[in-house]
């Protein structure tokens, strides 16, 4: 008989606080953001919606199906592993600033604001930690204390399939405990960046500018493929490889707090 996996206190610790922050975070500033401007939740629900639609529905289900297919050559080829990064990174900046460009257009039916704006972003990156953030974790939560029940030799398994489990489990067990605090880390700055993005957005219509639309997937995608990106391009290891990334988003969120502040409006119109 197999010794089950143990999975430690601290890691279901750190691993709730990180869903309990994924979740709440971004409906406390969302209530912030709705007292302090004076703005409807109708505009949460408008970046809410656009994600759904052009990120969970449409990019990501065509990204996993391309997946499959092409993961054999990409663990075969570092070159087509930074194609398949670009590619990805590329994707998301294009189907998600499009996708709030196209929400401005059939959303907005009243004057398209910069307070109405922000809020949009926080519907939009607030989904995204809710749900495919949240929800996943709390998902990988649930099937690690399954497993830790269960010894892998009872499973219905093939020898490959439950040596790849073991594999899988011990590379889990190795990782420090703190490692779910990174995702909710990440968290507090992606969702400013997100507004800064749909405040950049928002510029297409309040200067008449396509630029600016193009500004947005062009930021989208550099931060996306830089943070992706970093790890495998300085082949770091360790702790070194969690943290860096995670330093990439700080600076990126820091810089949306500015590109939000900086694009204000002189009286803010609600």
């Amino acid at each position: 008989m197999e010794i089950p996996f143990q999975i430690s206190a601290g890691r279901v610790a750190a691993t709730v606080a990180a869903i309990l922050f994924e979740t709440l975070f971004p409906l406390a500033a969302a209530w912030f953001v709705g007292r302090r401007l004076r703005v409807s939740w109708r505009y949460f629900a408008y970046g809410a919606m656009i994600f759904l639609i052009f990120q969970l529905i449409t990019r990501v289900p065509l990204v996993m199906a391309l997946q499959g297919m092409v993961t054999p050559h990409v663990q075969a080829s570092r070159t087509l592993m930074f194609g398949w990064l670009v590619a990805l990174a590329l994707t998301a900046g294009l189907a998600e600033e499009i996708g709030r460009y196209i929400g401005y257009r059939w959303l907005f039916r009243e004057e398209k604001t910069w307070s109405r704006a922000v809020m949009y972003g926080l519907g939009h990156g607030g989904f995204e930690s809710i749900v495919l953030v949240g929800g996943l974790t709390l998902l990988g939560l649930i099937n690690l204390l399954a497993l830790s029940s269960v010894d892998l030799a009872t499973l219905p398994l093939t020898d490959e399939q439950r040596e790849l489990a073991r594999q899988q489990l011990e590379a889990v067990a190795a990782q420090p405990d703190w490692l779910p605090l990174a995702g909710a880390w990440e968290r507090l700055w992606t969702l400013p960046f997100h507004a800064a993005l749909s405040v950049i957005v928002l510029q297409v219509f309040r200067r008449g500018q396509m630029r600016w639309l193009w500004l947005a997937i062009a930021m989208h995608t550099l931060v996306n493929l830089i943070a992706a990106g970093i790890a495998p391009a300085l082949a770091l290891q360790g702790t070194a490889a969690i943290l860096i990334p995670e330093v990439i988003v700080m600076i990126a969120g820091l810089a949306g707090l500015w590109v939000i502040w900086r694009l204000r409006e002189g009286n803010v119109q609600r």
